[in-house]
């Protein structure tokens, strides 16, 4: 073979290592590699089914809802402040009306958050306000009617509402069995359903989608309201972990949705991205996250390294581009 030849096969198959649906897996593997290397107490049953099967649940689900809002070609800053909010409302309802039905609750929950989302698609789509702000107003307003509510967190979930956490299938959480079937409707919806198509376009040119004959505005609104379902079932799996829920339950997870999104290959820009990307970058701060416990590392400086790796990652795909 040529010495071009050569050069070319080497630089295609440096391409494919790098590619975003690649490359996040390859540093999953990387990581867990150094974690089982340096961590005796890392590569156990127990720690093992805590981070993939109940620790990454509810950060997977809200990073879907992400994901579906930033391949339309914005974003939502008001994740965390919305699964603050629902989760303390399922904990209130419980608490003020003894003998709800669990069920009920939930339907309560998921219509909650998909009046959120509909508040964010009136900001950024119907008035549009920039996704930034528009949803950066709607997290300042949810945050203040939970301090408006209640200044301390709120107890006192049934066990009826917790066995979605605590129970097990044949020694697996059910609660992964929940996000597997969130996961699995959400990937038919964007990869077999003109919807998908849609978003996609969307999120890549949107004038070029109107003047396609796609319902621009249609979409954008459409993928806010799921975004607000997604979040609301996240909160429904917190809540159950928890057993309650309060002003600071969704501290930080604007920022986890978007640094996993971005690790996972979504671009900020919108049009492009992957499902599977996404969750593997959820894996790979929920291990961060757990590893960095283990060796009693300060919550602020785990913010801080967070903030280095969103960094890096913008700019490694920004620069691969």
């Amino acid at each position: 073979m040529s010495s071009t030849g050569l050069y070319v096969k080497r630089r295609s198959l440096l391409q494919s290592i790098t590619s975003p649906g690649v490359f996040v897996w390859l540093l999953f593997v990387l990581l867990m590699v150094t974690c089982i290397i340096t961590s005796e107490f890392f590569f156990t049953w127990r720690n093992i089914r805590n981070v993939f099967f109940v620790q990454a649940i509810g950060l997977s689900i809200a990073t879907l809802a992400q994901v579906l809002v930033i391949i339309s070609g914005n974003i939502d800053m008001s994740i965390g402040a919305a699964i603050s909010l629902l989760t303390t409302l399922a904990a209130a309802l419980f608490r003020d009306i003894p003998g709800i039905n669990p069920f009920l609750v939930g339907v309560i929950i998921v219509a909650a958050g998909m009046l959120i989302g509909g508040l964010n698609a009136l900001l950024t789509v119907i008035l549009r306000i920039p996704a930034f702000m528009g949803t950066l107003a709607t997290m300042s307003l949810l945050q203040g009617l939970i301090f408006f509510y209640t200044k301390t967190p709120i107890g006192g979930i049934p066990k009826s509402f917790r066995l979605l956490a605590q129970i097990k299938w044949f020694g697996i959480p059910v609660c992964f069995i929940y996000f597997l079937a969130i996961f699995l409707l959400v990937a038919l919806l964007v990869r077999k359903h003109k919807f998908g198509n849609h978003l996609f376009a969307v999120g890549s040119d949107s004038y070029i989608a109107e003047i396609s004959g796609i319902a621009v505005r249609r979409v954008k609104i459409y993928a806010f309201l799921l975004a607000g379902m997604l979040v609301a079932l996240a909160a429904i799996f917190l809540a159950s972990r928890m057993a309650g829920g309060g002003p600071t339950t969704g501290n930080g997870y604007e920022l986890d949705t978007i640094t996993a999104a971005v690790i996972g290959g979504v671009s900020l820009a919108g049009g492009e991205g992957t499902l599977l990307g996404a969750v593997g970058g959820v894996l790979i701060l929920t291990i961060f996250s757990n590893y960095m416990n283990m060796l009693n590392v300060s919550s602020y400086i785990q913010m801080l390294l967070k903030g280095l790796i969103l960094i890096l990652a913008v700019s490694f795909y920004a620069k691969k581009k």
